[in-house]
């Protein structure tokens, strides 16, 4: 079983990658690299003057953890802090904006049920640094130099790292779901680790869910055959010999990880990802 903790709180922010708009910093949580079974797990803040990115949609899906400040997903959409929200591969969202200084999410993406082969950064990046010798990146789109058609930011930079043509999956949903932790009940007895169910999604058994850890409670993360990884929206959990505090991330990769709260109550969203083993 491969098991990870790890805690950017002393960690600086790094530019992320380039292929959708400028204004965009990365912490690095958790990263997965594999034919099939590729994920990455950031910590993100959106801000400055340059940021915005069009409506898109993608071949993968991803969670997105409200931390602080707001970011806006067109006219009637937000995510704000203690708010997660589920971008299914397919869906359009956005355009992206923020207002009143920079918003930080942690941002979870990979392949949904669809397969489409999600591509992290490590790939993505050396691909848009190849692009840029043939064209420019502009408000999420690549310009080719040679007058050729714009293309969708991401995609250009999948289907260089790739060789393939990017399909995009069917939607499953119209628009992307919200959930607000705060409108959900804990269930459980009160001394010890409670829950909450945010949601399931798609027939590969895509699951999130909020735990509330009293210090010194402990709990087993993950099941054999899944993969699961957390974020410590507020708190300090221990496991494996290390400590993951605020906007830290734990990873049970095929199996479980025995974890415990340090002090007072820790908070976590808990997600498990698609089941592609039949």
């Amino acid at each position: 079983m491969n098991t990870r903790v790890v805690d950017p709180q002393t960690s600086a922010w790094e530019e992320a990658s380039t292929h959708r708009t400028p204004g965009i910093d990365i912490k690095q949580l958790l990263q997965r690299d594999g034919e099939g079974r590729s994920f990455e797990f950031n910590v993100v803040r959106f801000g400055g003057e340059d940021f915005w990115s069009p409506r898109h949609r993608h071949n993968f899906d991803q969670i997105r953890i409200g931390l602080e400040g707001v970011t806006h997903y067109g006219p009637h959409k937000k995510l704000p802090a203690r708010t997660v929200g589920y971008y299914p591969e397919g869906t359009y969202y956005g355009p992206l904006s923020v207002d009143g200084g920079p918003s930080v999410q942690a941002i979870l993406q990979f392949d949904g049920a669809g397969r489409g082969g999600y591509v992290n950064y490590v790939h993505l990046d050396k691909a848009t640094e190849q692009l840029k010798e043939r064209g420019e990146f502009r408000k999420g789109y690549f310009h080719p130099s040679d007058g050729g058609k714009a293309v969708d930011g991401y995609q250009a930079s999948w289907e260089l790292a790739t060789g393939r043509s990017m399909v995009y999956p069917e939607p499953r949903y119209d628009e992307a779901v919200y959930m607000h932790l705060d409108a959900f009940a804990w269930v459980g007895a009160p001394e010890g680790v409670r829950s909450k169910h945010l949601g399931s999604f798609g027939e590969r058994g895509l699951r999130i869910e909020s735990l509330l850890v009293p210090g010194g409670a402990t709990f087993d993360l993950g099941t054999t055959g899944r993969t699961t990884v957390a974020l410590v929206v507020d708190g300090e959990i221990s496991a494996d010999g290390a400590t993951a505090g605020k906007y830290g991330a734990l990873l049970a990769d095929d199996g479980s990880l025995t974890c415990a709260g340090v002090a007072g109550a820790s908070e976590l969203v808990v997600i498990t990802l698609p089941q592609f083993e039949d």
